[in-house]
């Protein structure tokens, strides 16, 4: 088919999935991103519809990408004019069968399955849907990219090591990409596996992904206090470190005191990792340390982020060397 419909909210997945939909094609781009209001979102359609309609005529072959369509059917507070010329359009589309040089590509991050628009598309267009995923199933997903993407770049990962690279990175499939070549780029040219040493070493945290504090979490989870401290100081010049430090912290004294609940939601060798950990503790000392990182937390918040590195090496010697019986 020669006309495509791909739906997603990843832009990265959205925009591999149009290029390879219009590979050797020259390609014209319609960006309706900042089409926010009925207006300038008509004046997109008519675009969009008259590139649809111009056909080539210097070039071999033509690509209309209609790229970041926000006001698909499905979208919220659409304007009933601009549902009307969305559903013309569509019309239009099926009407005018593309030739064999011409491609039309419409991408937007969500469209109404049973509304008129796609609907009247459903037998005449390729449909890429992208849905949203959440908790092991977005991990998995991600994990699936890593492996793809390091094949791509000529090297495998070794057991859990595109697990951990994952963990690290998030799951922001444009990072996840860039962190992939980054890593081909570390690895000595005749080297084809990457191990978690080297994803340790090298790679950094995606979009959205907090600095990576498991240094210190894998510290106080074997009970190792001067472990524990020394990775913690290596972020002391960062701003607010004492509200990052100790709600890292928190945060982990929290995922072994709920780990069946969450079990879920993370990757197999993170619950496997915390599993080993909450070996070396008791519920009640969860509880408590939990408790007082919490209170550390609020107090650095509280001050404006002021609360010294020697208030948070207090805390990690009194978790890791304290003993609470159950």
């Amino acid at each position: 088919m020669n006309l495509h419909v791909i739906i997603g909210e990843d832009d990265f997945l959205v925009a591999e999935a149009a290029r390879r939909a219009m590979k050797d094609f020259i390609v014209e781009e319609i960006d309706s991103g900042a089409a926010t209001n009925a207006e300038a979102q008509l004046k997109e359609i008519a675009k969009a519809r008259e590139s649809f309609l111009s056909q080539p005529l210097f070039d071999p072959n033509k690509a209309t990408w209609w790229r970041n369509v926000k006001f698909l059917p499905g979208a919220d507070k659409l304007a009933e004019n601009v549902k009307e010329a969305l559903e013309d359009f569509a019309r239009t589309l099926a009407e005018y069968p593309l030739p064999e040089n011409q491609i039309f590509v419409l991408s937007g991050p969500k469209l109404l399955k049973t509304s008129i628009f796609a609907k009247a598309l459903a037998d005449i267009a390729e449909f890429t849907v992208f849905a949203p995923l959440t908790g092991r199933a977005a991990i998995e997903q991600a994990v699936v990219a890593a492996i793809d993407f390091a094949a791509e770049e000529g090297f495998q990962f070794d057991s859990g090591a595109a697990e951990a690279f994952i963990a690290k990175v998030g799951l922001d499939m444009r990072s996840i990409r860039s962190e992939t070549a980054k890593l081909r780029c570390y690895l000595e040219p005749e080297r084809k596996t990457a191990t978690r040493a080297d994803v340790a070493a090298i790679v950094s945290p995606g979009a959205g992904v907090e600095p990576n504090f498991w240094a210190i979490t894998d510290a106080i989870g074997a009970r190792n206090a001067e472990k524990a401290i020394s990775a913690a100081m290596e972020f002391a010049g960062e701003s607010n470190f004492a509200v990052m430090i100790s709600g890292a912290i928190e945060r982990f004294f929290r995922q072994l005191i709920d780990l069946e609940r969450i079990a879920d939601t993370l990757a197999p060798f993170q619950v496997r990792n915390l599993q080993n950990f909450r070996r070396n503790w008791n519920p009640n000392e969860l509880r408590a340390a939990r408790f007082r990182f919490l209170n550390l937390r609020e107090r650095a918040v509280a001050s404006g982020g002021e609360a010294t590195g020697d208030l948070i090496a207090t805390e990690i010697v009194r978790a890791c060397k304290g003993r609470i019986k159950p």
